[in-house]
């Protein structure tokens, strides 16, 4: 297998011009504008005639956009039908094992961690390194190394009375003790990966179960015609915005788990 990210780019991933500016206030009744950091993102997608499209998007570094290829960083092996492979090395077109089967990837996002970049709107703030066993024996087998869209299996044996199922998913960087589970910040460049399969499922990554790509509720955050149609500029597979179809599992947080523990 060959790996589809290795296209020119600028440094560290991140767009050099001077970027678009967008209203974000009214001061004394008019538009006061802020700059917004535009981020480079490489997509690859499986077409309907099985050929796969590659290219680079420049779009704005907003979690809409940045959730979508920001889970696993370069290195992070992902189950096959034929074996582990890198993350960077799949292809649209794959079978990789997941929660519904084997299933093919019709598309992978990936773009660049650069730290020490500010943007007020960014997902990229941290990365979080789970150390080895930090969930128990084999959870997981060795250290991994996430992005901040990384959603994680949580399971309690209330939640079937509460929520009508047994598990959520829940942010990886929620999980932060700071002994096992570490907000790190790399001194260099790290490229991370997110991909997308026909049916929103889950995957076993280390020992841990990890969702595949959906953008759920962030698809309805923005009003902007323009930025949902550059969204879905990014997705050569899909026709319109719910052929993502529905999740599979519920979405969550660390403190709303908690808070349903405790009744």
């Amino acid at each position: 297998m060959t790996s589809f990210h290795h296209v020119a780019r600028g440094h560290d991933g991140v767009v050099s011009q001077e970027p678009p500016r967008v209203p974000v206030s009214l001061r004394n009744g008019r538009p006061r504008r802020a700059s917004s950091l535009m981020r480079k993102y490489e997509v690859a997608a499986l077409l309907p005639d099985l050929s796969i499209s590659m290219k680079q998007q420049v779009a704005p570094a907003l979690p809409l956009f940045e959730e979508a290829c920001s889970a696993f960083a370069r290195g992070t092996l992902i189950r096959t039908v034929q074996g582990p492979v890198a993350v960077e090395d799949l292809l649209p077109g794959d079978l990789i094992e997941t929660s519904r089967g084997a299933q093919t990837v019709t598309w992978i996002g990936s773009t660049s961690y650069v730290p020490g970049v500010e943007c007020a709107q960014s997902a990229l703030g941290t990365l979080t390194r789970v150390t080895a066993e930090a969930f128990g024996l084999g959870r997981p087998g060795v250290d991994l190394l996430l992005g901040p869209a990384a959603r994680m299996v949580v399971t309690r044996a209330q939640f079937r009375a509460l929520l009508g199922q047994d598990s959520v998913l829940v942010p990886v960087a929620d999980e932060a003790d700071y002994d096992r589970i570490v907000p790190v910040t790399p001194a260099g460049g790290v490229q991370l990966y997110h991909l997308m399969v026909p049916r929103h499922a889950t995957l076993r990554v280390g020992g841990l179960e990890m969702e595949t790509y959906h953008p759920g509720k962030l698809l309805h955050q923005f009003n902007s015609p323009n930025l949902r149609a550059l969204f879905l500029s990014m997705f050569e597979n899909l026709s319109e915005l719910q052929d993502f179809g529905s999740l599979s599992m519920t979405r969550s947080s660390r403190e709303a788990v908690e808070s349903l523990r405790a009744i």
